[in-house]
């Protein structure tokens, strides 16, 4: 199904601010989105969990090594652009809850949610569709609401969108953190690196883990660790590093 070409968008273009058809290139890209964000949706919020910059990603031409030709990828911006003429549309709708990561100077993750008319163009029976969302909200609400408490897609969706947040913000932070330890021990000696991240292990492993270890299992983690951090050997420690 090539969904450029379904009449909704003949019959929209006038209120959706489009005076012509689409190009043919928009027309490509479209026919290629919908079905990605479709296998990548949530049965139960209809969110799309993967966000803008992955999703160009997934639609721009590989080589032989599956690497992104630059030449040929699909922008960022490009996306986004389609994304809000889809949105413009009815198509598709935005999550409430981006926000602007002060600290890191970074918007969170955006994410866009199937709209009902975009499950009736594709040819999706909607009580069909509701009735699973219906039935996956329960499975979920058996994991996380109180007894007594409802959900509703909205609060669904809201949900989501906070654990998507908090991922985002722990993710963010120990990233600030590790490239703070890698700029500290690579100003020191391999010896002293070695042993700053052995006190590090000391400090911040469950003491019962290390005393269990043995002192070959200790010191190649410390190797491990400083490879982790592209300031170790130029090879992963071998199990025995002896």
């Amino acid at each position: 199904m090539r969904v450029s070409r379904h009449p909704y968008f003949v019959q929209l273009r006038e209120a959706a601010g489009r005076s012509r058809d689409f190009r043919p290139d928009r027309q490509h890209l479209i026919d290629a989105l919908v079905p990605l964000l479709i296998s990548c949706a949530d049965i139960s919020t209809h969110i799309v969990a993967m966000n803008l910059s992955k999703l160009a990603a997934a639609l721009s031409p590989k080589d032989e090594n599956n690497e992104v030709i630059p030449e040929t990828a699909v922008t960022v911006t490009r996306i986004c652009r389609l994304i809000g003429e889809l949105i413009t549309f009815g198509l598709l709708e935005l999550p409430t809850g981006v926000q602007w990561d002060r600290i890191n100077r970074h918007w969170f993750p955006k994410h866009v949610v199937l709209s009902e008319q975009l499950w009736k163009i594709i040819g999706v029976n909607i009580d069909k569709i509701y009735a699973q969302q219906s039935e996956r909200l329960h499975a979920e609400a058996d994991g996380f609401l109180s007894a007594g408490e409802e959900i509703s897609v909205r609060a669904a969706r809201k949900r989501w969108y906070e654990r998507m947040r908090q991922a985002t913000l722990v993710r963010r932070r120990e990233e600030a953190v590790k490239q703070k330890r890698v700029k500290k021990y690579g100003k020191l000696p391999f010896d002293d690196r070695l042993n700053a991240m052995a006190k590090w292990l000391v400090k911040n492993l469950p003491a019962d883990e290390v005393c269990q270890m043995s002192t070959d299992e200790f010191e190649r983690m410390a190797h491990l660790r400083l490879y982790q951090l592209n300031l170790g050997l130029d090879d992963p420690p071998p199990d025995n590093i002896h």
